[in-house]
């Protein structure tokens, strides 16, 4: 792979991700509820359904996948009763209007692995990443080099822009939660709610057809 190549995967890997979507919701409202630092958990777990779909293009099963609508519409519809799940918890919350004021109260509600799995998931289950991936990676392989090793280039470069994205929109939500600080805060969960709550009826409506 040459220099220019690269630079132009990471400007799509970053554009990408920075089209608002399930995972940019979650970073939102980690930063908004726990602060950035806390919000890098969640990061973690997106970085780690990276490789994972590298992986699995590298090994041929996003193509698979992409191919048989049947499995790809499943595969929507387990992420988007995911984000129903979040999004009632969401709605159902009645103190965000903690979160800016307390510190120490994010570590007494959410562990880091909980953190770390559950943007995981929502990015494992992510039919656009699905769609993504195997569209994008292959194109960037050189057939006559390592395979393994490109793939591994390619999931780090995506990994690092999801990261630097992800962290700006954490920040995001971290200045909302300060400048709303108080009662007001738990518009935050209620926006979040009705964002996800959004998502997941779209993906349940786009799989419906296809079962």
């Amino acid at each position: 792979m040459e220099n220019l190549p690269l630079v132009t995967f990471a400007l799509i890997s970053v554009l990408g991700m920075a089209v608002p979507g399930p995972d940019v919701v979650l970073a939102i409202t980690n930063g908004s509820r726990y602060g950035v630092r806390h919000a890098f958990f969640g990061m973690a777990g997106v970085v780690l359904s990276d490789f994972v779909l590298a992986c699995m293009v590298g090994l041929g099963f996003g193509a698979l996948l992409v191919a048989s609508e049947f499995y790809l519409s499943a595969v929507r519809m387990v992420g988007a009763f995911y984000l129903l799940v979040i999004a009632v918890g969401a709605l159902r919350t009645s103190t965000a209007a903690r979160y800016a004021l307390d510190p120490g109260f994010p570590d007494k509600v959410h562990s880091a692995r909980t953190l770390i799995l559950r943007c995981f998931v929502v990015a494992i289950t992510n039919p656009g990443a699905w769609m993504l991936f195997p569209a994008i990676l292959p194109a960037f392989v050189d057939t006559n080099e390592p395979i393994a090793m490109q793939y591994a280039v390619l999931a780090v470069i995506i990994a690092v822009s999801d990261v630097f994205v992800l962290m700006l929109y954490a920040t995001l939500g971290s200045r909302a939660a300060k400048l709303l600080a108080g009662p007001n805060a738990v518009w935050i969960d209620r926006l979040y709610g009705f964002a996800l709550l959004g998502l997941s009826s779209v993906l349940i409506l786009q799989s419906v057809g296809h079962f």
